[in-house]
């Protein structure tokens, strides 16, 4: 007699998960001592969250595993039963936004050749400061002023729109901005000069630390 097999097979598509991974793992940790954070968290909502505990990133609409895992992006293993660090929370921009701006994928290609020119030089950090027209970048020696910008700054708080990066990873973030989002814009929320720049839209959400500067 024959038996009729019913297939239930699920196919998880690459056509979103492997850009997504090229962006991601850019922002896993480095460092063993906190094994998990090398790894990419997918989500059961359909996310990939990364961070190295100095920025993360979020990238929404990606999969359709339906438990927690966590992937190792050189190896391809999955790990469970890992608590990874909830930055969903530390991504959500609350009642301490000092200003906010909309940032266009144009822009973006304005402000990276000039990061990377900063990067060149080997500086690690960088002073970033921003106005309704122009964006400044400033490192001992070297003092960028790129204008022609047209924000249309929202100012929350009386506050400086002045801030100290570590040059990669505000480089990497504009990176990952232009590499995946299929929206033009950006908003930008800056927080403070202790607390978390934030970068968002409808498909991704990416923080960096500022760096304390004694």
């Amino acid at each position: 007699m024959a038996v009729a097999l019913k297939n239930e097979i699920e196919v998880v598509g690459r056509e979103r998960l492997t850009p997504a991974l090229e962006v991601a793992k850019k922002f896993t940790a480095v460092s063993q001592a906190r094994p998990a954070l090398t790894y990419v968290a997918l989500k059961e909502n359909g996310e990939i969250h990364a961070t190295d505990s100095h920025r993360a990133i979020i990238l929404k609409n990606i999969h359709s595993y339906k438990e927690e895992l966590l992937l190792n992006y050189k190896t391809l293993d999955l790990m469970k039963g890992y608590n990874y660090p909830d930055i969903s929370r530390l991504l959500d921009v609350g009642d301490h936004k000092q200003s906010s701006f909309r940032l266009s994928k144009e822009d973006a290609l304005q402000l990276i050749p000039a990061i990377k020119f900063i990067k060149a030089n080997k500086f690690l950090t960088m002073k970033f400061t921003f106005t309704n027209d122009s964006i400044e970048l400033s490192v001992p020696g070297i003092h960028l002023k790129l204008d022609g910008f047209e924000f249309e700054i929202e100012q929350h708080k009386e506050a400086e729109n002045t801030l100290t990066f570590t040059t990669g990873y505000l480089l990497d973030a504009l990176e990952a901005f232009i590499k995946f989002s299929s929206n033009e814009n950006i908003t930008v929320h800056h927080q403070g000069a202790l607390r978390i720049f934030i970068l968002e839209n409808e498909e991704m959400a990416i923080g960096v630390l500022p760096r304390r500067v004694y």
